[in-house]
């Protein structure tokens, strides 16, 4: 079971990383403007642990989990959106995974 979920965390990590990759990539070639109110992201600075980045991750954050990414009229973009939280979702489930394998 343990090892079923580190899997699982494994995957959803790799997943949101590469899906919040491709979705930043796609957002700036293909709308320059919501990449700008984004204020601009890199890869890195989402990537990132240094609390300068913080405000930048935060406000990625909300808007991938406020739903504002679909309101892009765009499939590619929205269904990265959906992707990205699936994985999310993932990583979350996979956590209280290995918290509940571990209780008992």
């Amino acid at each position: 079971m343990t090892g079923a979920a580190f899997v699982i965390i494994l995957v959803g990590m790799a997943g949101s990383c590469g899906l919040r990759a491709l979705l930043l990539r796609t957002l700036r070639e293909r709308h320059p403007d919501e990449f700008a109110a984004l204020g601009r992201p890199s890869t890195r600075q989402l990537d990132s642990v240094m609390p300068r980045n913080q405000n930048v991750q935060l406000q990625f954050w909300h808007y991938l989990w406020d739903g504002k990414v679909f309101e892009v009229n765009d499939r590619l973009v929205t269904g990265l959106g959906r992707a990205a939280l699936i994985s999310d979702v993932a990583l979350v489930a996979g956590v209280a995974l290995l918290f509940w394998s571990m209780r008992g």
